[in-house]
């Protein structure tokens, strides 16, 4: 049987990951030179690694620092 949701409509999963994502996910960018983006995206491609995984790697470090600076 499927399942419902508290207004008794049936549970819509793909309605549900979208709003889930708006409420718990946001969204960064930047704009650099092709030729460098096209060598970023070259090195991760041989290093077999995602892109996503060296920003997310970066910007915890980042973060790490700063909690590192501000405990002094």
């Amino acid at each position: 049987m499927p399942r419902k949701s508290e207004n008794k409509k049936p549970f819509n999963q793909m309605e549900y990951i979208k709003e889930w994502g708006k409420e718990n996910m946001m969204t960064i960018s930047g704009r650099y030179k092709k030729e460098f983006v096209q060598a970023f995206r070259e090195a991760c491609k041989i290093m077999g690694v995602k892109q996503s995984d060296v920003f997310r790697k970066a910007m915890q470090d980042t973060i790490e620092k700063a909690k590192k600076k501000e405990g002094k």
